[in-house]
């Protein structure tokens, strides 16, 4: 490995972590500067949603892609040339005339991003080897995603505000993209085909076909299912849905022969029944977790700006407390990932979660912030120490040539449990609105207080997802040790012992 430097390791963190904070930051700006750009732009009513939509279905579908080529070509040269695009396409979306172009230019954004984020984890594990350099660079690439989220709720309401309206967000966005990438462009080392680190079995066309529109459809459907008019019953939602389904197990059994084969394989199967990768586990917690906590920030929004009646700027400045926590958590998270086992950090950090859906589920609409919302913001934070645990744990499950799918496959997590997680809930609290407005028809439907009903009741609800997720921790994390220290044969050989499972390494390797 080449020799590192602190002042090198701090470089290659800010690059990284400083691109994977600016997608995040296109999605909170666009969350509360929609409406602003929908008016300049006259937007048809039910095209608001679209430049929000796209962005997360062209990111989504192509991570697992985009993840298998970062590993064919090297992380470094994807990172740089997907933040490059993201950069381009920025700079194109402030000079966009008309809702078509901004819609189609987010969604360029979208493969920018999908590009970026595998690719920055293959150069984090890369570049640090196992332990605590490895783990405190991962929490500081866990607090940019929250940090971003939050700054662009900040910053976008307040230059969608200010005299140099919502194109001043994309301006912002393409400088401080132009920077990270000559930063990372300076800093990140040139790989290799020999090191090791390169997928040298090709790609896997038919399975990247099939795994992107399976996601791709999945997507969208569950993005559309909440403003369609019939809901989930909606038949082109229902053909949707069976249609993706059908694409995604189809996609499971053309891995399966091909690994079988010993062929490509865009996401091999094998990593899921290998006991020490505890992979369904792993995921299926980070999906409910992530149900929780972005639906949360979400509804949250429409509390302040529908039931609250605040302005765009006035909503950004209450989630203040969620970033300074978001920025805590992750790095007390990376310094204490090196001191103790993951799991009571895993299930502190989803309790944290749930006790502030909590709190918004009973939330009083006339107390003073102070009282119930500032603790709703400060507590949704702390899940946001799943996010570095629950990477480096899956990455231990691929060989160094993958470690950018590896990536992929936990970002998608993220992204379907978000995209899930927002329908199921604005489902409910839609309907639920909708049934307290029928027995008190002297309300207008969009009056605070139906909204506040529909919106307790989406609070319930990722009540019930974090709860889900921490039982999912509780059960399938046992014994996970602590995540990303390397661990020597005697050391794996006990853990899978007490596992009652053949011995099989970090890697899955007999």
């Amino acid at each position: 490995m080449v020799a590192i430097t602190p002042s090198k390791d701090l470089l290659i963190v800010a690059a990284v972590s400083g691109v994977t904070m600016l997608n995040m930051f296109l999605s909170g700006a666009l969350t509360v500067a929609i409406p602003t750009i929908g008016r300049a732009l006259n937007f048809h009513e039910e095209d608001l949603q679209w430049p929000v939509t796209v962005f997360s279905l062209a990111y989504g579908c192509t991570l697992l892609l985009f993840g298998r080529i970062g590993d064919i070509v090297g992380g470094r040269v994807m990172f740089l040339v997907g933040s490059s695009w993201f950069c381009a396409w920025s700079i194109g979306t402030a000079f966009a005339p008309n809702p078509t172009t901004v819609i189609v230019f987010v969604a360029m954004m979208g493969l920018g991003a999908a590009a970026n984020t595998p690719a920055g984890i293959s150069i984090f594990v890369g570049h640090f080897p196992q332990g605590s350099r490895r783990n405190n660079a991962f929490g500081v690439l866990g607090a940019g995603q929250p940090v971003g989220y939050i700054l662009g709720l900040v910053l976008g309401g307040v230059i969608s505000q200010s005299s140099i309206t919502w194109r001043g967000i994309f301006y912002v966005q393409a400088g401080f993209a132009s920077f990270f990438v000559l930063l990372g462009w300076l800093v990140l080392e040139k790989e290799t085909s020999g090191n090791g680190r390169r997928y040298t079995k090709g790609l896997d066309w038919g399975g990247a076909i099939i795994s992107t529109a399976g996601i791709g459809l999945l997507t969208y459907s569950l993005a559309a299912s909440a403003s369609a008019r019939q809901g989930w019953a909606t038949p082109h939602i229902i053909g949707l849905i069976c249609a993706a389904s059908s694409l995604l197990v189809i996609f499971w059994f053309y891995e399966k022969w091909r690994e079988q084969n010993s062929m490509a394989v865009l996401m091999p199967p094998s990593i899921w029944s290998q006991p020490l990768a505890k992979m369904p586990a792993v995921i299926a917690m980070i999906f409910f977790a992530w149900w929780c906590f972005n639906t949360l920030l979400y509804i949250s929004t429409l509390f302040y700006q529908q039931v609250m009646i605040l302005s765009p700027l006035q909503t950004s400045i209450r989630f203040l407390p969620t970033i300074i926590c978001a920025i805590g958590t992750n790095l007390a998270g990376g310094w204490l990932m090196n001191r103790m086992p993951g799991l009571p950090l895993i299930l502190a950090a989803v309790t944290a979660n749930v006790l502030a859906a909590l709190l918004f589920a009973l939330i009083d609409t006339h107390a003073s912030y102070w009282l119930m919302s500032f603790w709703v913001m400060s507590l949704a934070a702390g899940a946001d120490m799943v996010y570095p645990i629950g990477t480096l744990q899956v990455s231990s499950a691929f060989e160094d040539d993958s470690q950018a799918l590896a990536g992929g496959i936990f970002t998608v997590a993220t992204r379907l449990g978000t995209s899930l997680g927002v329908a199921v809930t604005s489902s409910i609290a839609t309907s639920v609105s909708k049934r307290f407005h029928s027995t008190h028809p002297t309300l207008s439907p969009s009056s605070p207080e139906v909204l506040i009903v529909g919106l307790r009741a989406a609070g319930w609800t990722l009540v019930g997802a974090g709860a889900i997720s921490f039982m999912i921790a509780l059960v399938g994390l046992r014994g996970i040790g602590i995540v990303g220290q390397q661990r020597d044969s005697q050391d794996i050989a006990q853990e899978t012992k007490s596992d009652g499972a053949p011995t099989v390494d970090v890697k899955g390797q007999a």
